[in-house]
């Protein structure tokens, strides 16, 4: 039994002995920092300090910076880092700001150059620090391609540079009528159609189209400004969302043109077309703001514009304000979230009925409702 333990315990030690020289189990040196950067960002020389600073990362572990400079450009200052984490054992790896601080060279001549480009865009660090993030708020599908040509003309101004630079490109829909609390602390909120790409205006407006046609279908708003067969599309690359209808009398049914947010959650668009599909519920408005006469003879109303401010507060932020939305029932406010969605228990309250996610759904030819 002993004998058995202890090849144990050299298989353990011979495992950890494994983890630790295939990981990085210390940090990097000066001269591994400058050899990692010549074999994964460019394979060109550079000058690095002699000594290395320390800082605190966001973990709270120590990091080891140097400062480098290609040696045919000794004007652009960057950082190389040995960047501490832990994950069971304590790791390090290399990290390098050559990219942000390259974009900003660049950018800058490039603006000198053509002063009126990108005016309507943002330009900020991407959340690591790393390199530039260009970043710009649509308002309409067509703005899309505008847009990206614009970031095009930036790619095509970088490639023809002697050194190469990545920066981050990233879109979103303004999404007037579903984004609330954007800047409000502890929000729940964030952009559905937010789409970004390192270096390749090609691919995020393909992106951007995509995400501004799933918006679409699936809160039933901006769908005037798309094609039936671009609705239909959206639908048939999110169809892991398509759900089941399953009425008071047991009958099942599908309507394939539409689809959940989340599995458990339906927007008040979702809810309309539902409703309207039905036949049942005396129903009139729009997508966007409607009245019915619920299962049980309640006249109920929903509207993307039906929110009010909360005061909320926490320990960190004190007291701060929060919009939620709401529907109406026989007048009265009901507070529902954040976001414009309803639960199949308040689905099943309403109708009778409820819904589920189904995983995938097959048809052929026209059914009930087959109308984007």
């Amino acid at each position: 039994m002993k004998k058995y333990a202890g090849k144990l315990v050299l298989v353990f030690f011979l495992m950890l002995l494994c983890v630790l020289t295939l990981s990085g189990c210390r940090h990097y040196k000066r001269d591994e920092a400058a050899e990692w950067f010549k074999e994964n960002v460019i394979d060109e020389t550079i000058a690095v300090s002699r000594d290395y600073t320390e800082r605190k990362n966001d973990a709270g572990y120590t990091d080891r910076i140097w400062s480098a400079h290609l040696k045919d450009k000794p004007e652009i200052e960057f950082e190389l880092i040995s960047h501490a984490t832990y994950s069971l054992f304590m790791d390090y790896t290399m990290e390098t700001t050559y990219h942000l601080e390259m974009g900003k060279y660049y950018l800058d001549r490039y603006l000198e150059e053509y002063p009126d480009a990108l005016s309507g865009f943002g330009i900020e660090e991407d959340r690591g620090g790393r390199m530039l993030d260009i970043t710009a708020v649509y308002d309409t599908y067509r703005e899309i391609r505008t847009l990206c040509g614009e970031l095009k003309q930036l790619e095509n101004y970088i490639a023809g540079q002697e050194f190469p630079c990545s920066m981050q490109y990233s879109l979103a829909y303004r999404e007037p009528l579903t984004l609330l609390n954007e800047a409000s602390p502890y929000a729940a909120a964030y952009h559905d159609t937010y789409v970004f790409e390192t270096g390749d205006a090609d691919s995020l407006e393909k992106k951007a189209q995509d995400g501004f046609a799933r918006y679409a279908v699936t809160y039933r708003l901006g769908t005037e400004q798309l094609t039936r067969e671009q609705m239909q599309d959206a639908v048939n690359k999110n169809g892991d969302y398509r759900f089941t209808i399953t009425r008071a009398d047991g009958m099942q049914l599908c309507y394939p043109e539409l689809i959940l947010r989340y599995s458990d959650s339906m927007t008040f668009g979702c809810l309309y077309e539902v409703l309207l599909r039905e036949g049942t519920y005396d129903v009139a408005g729009t997508p966007g703001e409607f009245t019915f006469t619920s299962a049980d003879g309640r006249t109920c109303s929903f509207s993307y514009s039906y929110h009010i401010p909360l005061e909320c507060w926490s320990e960190e932020a004190g007291y701060y304000i929060n919009e939620q939305y709401y529907y109406t029932e026989d007048g009265a406010q009901v507070l529902l979230s954040e976001e414009p969605f309803i639960d199949s228990d308040l689905f099943t309250e309403l109708t009778g009925s409820s819904f589920d996610l189904i995983d995938s759904y097959s048809y052929s030819g026209q059914q009930k409702g087959d109308t984007p």
